[in-house]
Protein backbone atom coordinates (compact mmCIF):
# COMPACT_ATOMS: atom_id res chain seq x y z
CA UNK A 1 0.00 0.00 0.00
CA UNK A 2 1.44 3.10 -1.07
CA UNK A 3 2.36 5.98 1.97
CA UNK A 4 0.35 8.95 1.15
CA UNK A 5 0.58 10.84 4.27
CA UNK A 6 4.82 10.03 4.52
CA UNK A 7 5.80 13.73 4.18
CA UNK A 8 3.01 14.65 7.34
CA UNK A 9 4.33 15.15 10.83
CA UNK A 10 3.34 13.30 13.82
CA UNK A 11 1.58 16.85 14.56
CA UNK A 12 -0.50 17.19 11.45
CA UNK A 13 -1.18 13.20 11.64
CA UNK A 14 -2.99 14.42 15.13
CA UNK A 15 -4.96 16.71 13.66
CA UNK A 16 -6.35 14.40 10.62
CA UNK A 17 -6.97 11.80 13.65
CA UNK A 18 -9.25 14.54 15.37
CA UNK A 19 -11.27 16.00 12.50
CA UNK A 20 -11.74 12.75 10.92
CA UNK A 21 -12.34 9.97 13.61
CA UNK A 22 -15.51 9.03 12.31
CA UNK A 23 -13.87 8.56 8.47
CA UNK A 24 -13.04 5.01 8.03
CA UNK A 25 -10.71 5.90 5.28
CA UNK A 26 -9.06 8.81 6.97
CA UNK A 27 -8.54 6.17 9.79
CA UNK A 28 -7.17 3.63 7.64
CA UNK A 29 -4.67 5.90 6.02
CA UNK A 30 -3.68 6.80 9.36
CA UNK A 31 -3.08 3.51 10.10
CA UNK A 32 -1.05 2.24 7.59
CA UNK A 33 1.43 5.09 7.48
CA UNK A 34 1.77 5.12 11.49
CA UNK A 35 3.05 1.87 11.68
CA UNK A 36 6.02 2.78 9.95
CA UNK A 37 7.01 5.64 12.35
CA UNK A 38 9.06 4.62 15.32
CA UNK A 39 8.64 7.60 17.70
CA UNK A 40 6.70 7.10 20.93
CA UNK A 41 4.14 10.10 20.12
CA UNK A 42 3.43 7.88 16.87
CA UNK A 43 2.77 5.09 18.55
CA UNK A 44 0.90 6.59 21.17
CA UNK A 45 -1.34 7.54 18.07
CA UNK A 46 -1.39 4.36 16.62
CA UNK A 47 -2.86 2.80 19.50
CA UNK A 48 -5.81 5.35 19.36
CA UNK A 49 -6.56 4.98 15.50
CA UNK A 50 -6.99 1.49 15.99
CA UNK A 51 -9.07 2.01 18.84
CA UNK A 52 -11.28 4.45 17.21
CA UNK A 53 -11.51 1.62 13.92
CA UNK A 54 -11.81 -1.32 15.82
CA UNK A 55 -13.77 0.13 19.01
CA UNK A 56 -12.41 -0.76 22.53
CA UNK A 57 -14.43 -4.19 21.92
CA UNK A 58 -12.80 -6.04 19.33
CA UNK A 59 -8.91 -6.81 19.25
CA UNK A 60 -6.67 -4.73 17.34
CA UNK A 61 -4.57 -6.14 15.19
CA UNK A 62 -0.62 -5.23 16.35
CA UNK A 63 1.22 -3.85 14.09
CA UNK A 64 4.60 -5.99 13.17
CA UNK A 65 7.32 -3.11 12.64
CA UNK A 66 6.44 -1.06 15.64
CA UNK A 67 8.60 -2.15 18.74
CA UNK A 68 7.76 -1.78 22.13
CA UNK A 69 9.52 1.39 23.78
CA UNK A 70 12.43 -0.06 25.82
CA UNK A 71 11.38 -0.23 29.95
CA UNK A 72 12.84 2.93 31.96
CA UNK A 73 15.24 2.10 34.29
CA UNK A 74 15.57 3.07 37.91
CA UNK A 75 17.67 5.87 38.72
CA UNK A 76 20.08 5.08 42.18
CA UNK A 77 21.70 6.95 44.30
CA UNK A 78 24.85 5.93 44.40
CA UNK A 79 27.03 6.43 41.02
CA UNK A 80 28.16 3.16 39.06
CA UNK A 81 31.67 2.76 39.85
CA UNK A 82 33.87 3.35 36.73
CA UNK A 83 37.78 2.04 35.89
CA UNK A 84 39.44 5.63 36.58
CA UNK A 85 41.62 5.48 33.22
CA UNK A 86 44.51 7.18 34.99
CA UNK A 87 45.05 4.38 37.87
CA UNK A 88 46.03 1.69 34.99
CA UNK A 89 48.93 -0.29 35.73
CA UNK A 90 52.01 0.28 33.84
CA UNK A 91 52.47 -2.21 31.41
CA UNK A 92 55.21 -2.49 29.34
CA UNK A 93 55.50 -1.81 25.78
CA UNK A 94 54.41 -4.46 23.12
CA UNK A 95 57.21 -6.16 20.80
CA UNK A 96 55.82 -6.53 17.46
CA UNK A 97 57.27 -10.12 16.47
CA UNK A 98 59.94 -10.15 13.70
CA UNK A 99 58.51 -9.96 10.38
CA UNK A 100 58.75 -13.47 8.01
CA UNK A 101 59.13 -13.55 4.31
CA UNK A 102 58.15 -16.56 2.59
CA UNK A 103 58.19 -16.19 -1.25
CA UNK A 104 56.27 -18.54 -3.33
CA UNK A 105 57.80 -20.14 -6.22
CA UNK A 106 55.73 -21.97 -9.33
CA UNK A 107 56.65 -24.93 -11.37
CA UNK A 108 57.35 -22.61 -14.28
CA UNK A 109 59.93 -20.92 -12.54
CA UNK A 110 63.14 -21.84 -11.92
CA UNK A 111 64.15 -21.83 -8.17
CA UNK A 112 66.13 -18.36 -7.27
CA UNK A 113 67.96 -18.38 -4.28
CA UNK A 114 66.34 -17.01 -0.80
CA UNK A 115 67.64 -13.73 0.14
CA UNK A 116 70.57 -13.61 2.40
CA UNK A 117 69.95 -11.11 5.22
CA UNK A 118 73.01 -10.32 7.10
CA UNK A 119 72.59 -8.24 10.27
CA UNK A 120 75.12 -5.49 10.12
CA UNK A 121 77.95 -6.58 13.12
CA UNK A 122 80.29 -4.06 14.71
CA UNK A 123 83.05 -6.34 14.76
CA UNK A 124 82.55 -6.99 10.62
CA UNK A 125 86.23 -6.56 8.99
CA UNK A 126 86.16 -3.31 7.42
CA UNK A 127 87.76 -3.20 3.46
CA UNK A 128 90.85 -1.39 2.81
CA UNK A 129 90.14 2.10 1.53
CA UNK A 130 92.27 1.20 -1.90
CA UNK A 131 90.22 -1.93 -2.20
CA UNK A 132 86.97 0.46 -1.95
CA UNK A 133 88.13 2.59 -4.74
CA UNK A 134 88.88 -0.22 -7.23
CA UNK A 135 85.81 -1.96 -6.75
CA UNK A 136 83.80 1.29 -7.45
CA UNK A 137 86.58 1.92 -10.21
CA UNK A 138 87.25 5.50 -8.98
CA UNK A 139 90.42 7.22 -7.75
CA UNK A 140 90.70 8.66 -4.41
CA UNK A 141 90.48 12.01 -5.46
CA UNK A 142 86.71 11.72 -6.93
CA UNK A 143 83.81 13.73 -6.10
CA UNK A 144 81.60 12.04 -3.65
CA UNK A 145 78.51 12.34 -6.64
CA UNK A 146 80.61 10.49 -8.91
CA UNK A 147 81.17 7.96 -6.54
CA UNK A 148 77.67 7.58 -5.87
CA UNK A 149 76.69 7.47 -8.94
CA UNK A 150 79.04 4.49 -10.13
CA UNK A 151 77.71 2.68 -7.23
CA UNK A 152 74.23 2.70 -8.27
CA UNK A 153 75.10 1.39 -12.08
CA UNK A 154 77.58 -0.90 -10.50
CA UNK A 155 74.49 -2.66 -8.23
CA UNK A 156 72.09 -2.05 -11.35
CA UNK A 157 73.78 -4.48 -13.20
CA UNK A 158 73.36 -7.17 -10.37
CA UNK A 159 69.58 -6.04 -10.76
CA UNK A 160 67.05 -9.30 -10.08
CA UNK A 161 65.33 -7.91 -13.03
CA UNK A 162 68.06 -8.84 -15.26
CA UNK A 163 68.57 -12.29 -13.80
CA UNK A 164 65.78 -14.15 -16.08
CA UNK A 165 68.10 -15.21 -18.42
CA UNK A 166 71.06 -16.16 -16.25
CA UNK A 167 71.76 -19.62 -14.33
CA UNK A 168 71.64 -20.23 -10.48
CA UNK A 169 75.55 -19.59 -10.72
CA UNK A 170 75.66 -16.43 -12.06
CA UNK A 171 72.89 -15.06 -9.97
CA UNK A 172 74.41 -16.10 -6.90
CA UNK A 173 78.08 -14.29 -8.68
CA UNK A 174 75.88 -11.16 -9.09
CA UNK A 175 74.54 -10.94 -5.87
CA UNK A 176 77.94 -11.51 -4.06
CA UNK A 177 79.26 -8.37 -6.67
CA UNK A 178 76.29 -6.11 -5.60
CA UNK A 179 77.27 -6.81 -1.86
CA UNK A 180 81.02 -6.34 -2.33
CA UNK A 181 80.01 -3.00 -3.82
CA UNK A 182 77.52 -1.64 -1.30
CA UNK A 183 80.48 -2.82 1.13
CA UNK A 184 83.26 -1.01 -0.45
CA UNK A 185 80.22 2.02 -0.69
CA UNK A 186 79.72 1.46 3.18
CA UNK A 187 83.58 1.50 4.10
CA UNK A 188 83.78 4.86 1.89
CA UNK A 189 81.06 6.38 3.56
CA UNK A 190 82.29 5.59 6.75
CA UNK A 191 85.62 7.20 6.08
CA UNK A 192 84.36 10.15 4.67
CA UNK A 193 82.42 11.15 8.13
CA UNK A 194 84.92 9.87 10.53
CA UNK A 195 87.04 12.70 8.03
CA UNK A 196 84.71 15.32 9.07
Amino acid sequence: MARHLMQHGVGQLEEMFAKGKADAKVLKQLENELQYRQVPRAIALLAEVQAAMYGGTHAAPQATNVPSPPAAQPLTSTPVSQPDLWERPATSPAVAPPKVVRTVVSAAEPAKPPPVTEAPSASAPAMPLEVAYKVLKTAPGATWESLEQTRRTLVQQSHPSGWKTLSLEKRSQALAEAKRVNAAYATLSRASCSGR
